[in-house]
């Protein structure tokens, strides 16, 4: 009888640390929602949670943003990013704004130029991490921003911004966004190698 009691018990124990857990999940979920909270696992940006604040109109450089991935069919290396998964399907990323309508870029594989001032981790990678795949990126030139146009940067070890797909149209940015709680420094630890 007394096992019987104490397999009872341990067993509304059991369903009670299930029922407390989901509600913790969903609350989790529910709170995420509603403090416009979304969370970054590239190496473009420091790792963590960043709150998204609105609409990013008017468009400032320097400023951070969640941006629509561009289309793979327009965009050769975002097509190669998906076929190697690289990052998810339509999820949007976290990047800063680099240069905007009438500025000019220049991309070299040293790195990125916007009106003369170099942009710091520029530098356009020629393989993935391990070496296992050749990179598609951007054709080397100068760049004068059209209207609508925005060169998104990250500064992060393998960071895949603009240098890899272009300019994106102005319509990709979503809203305004700023680290909530991240991990400094997290965007270098993938370890660079120069070629």
């Amino acid at each position: 009888m007394r096992i019987k009691r104490l397999f009872i018990v341990a067993a509304w124990l059991a369903f009670a640390v299930v029922v407390l857990l989901s509600v913790l999940f969903l609350a989790g979920i529910v709170l995420v929602k509603w403090s416009h909270l979304v969370f970054n696992t590239s190496t473009c940006e420091p790792l963590g949670i960043y709150q998204l604040e609105g609409s990013p109109f008017p468009l400032h450089d320097g400023e951070m943003v969640e941006v629509q991935i561009p289309g793979p069919a327009h965009h050769p290396a975002v097509a190669e990013g998906l076929k190697y998964h690289w990052f998810p399907a339509g999820q949007p990323w976290i990047k800063e704004i680099a240069a905007l309508p009438g500025q000019t870029v220049v991309l070299k594989r040293q790195g990125v130029w916007v009106d003369g001032h170099y942009l710091p981790n520029s530098h356009v990678d020629r393989r993935t991490p391990g070496q296992k795949h050749a990179i598609i990126h951007y054709p080397f030139g100068t760049y004068h921003l059209k209207a609508g146009q925005v060169w998104l940067y990250a500064p992060g070890n393998y960071a895949f911004d603009s240098s890899y797909y272009g300019p994106v149209p102005e319509i990709h940015i979503l809203e305004k966004a700023r680290p909530w709680r991240v991990i400094p420094g997290s965007q270098y630890w993938l370890v660079k190698r120069s070629d």
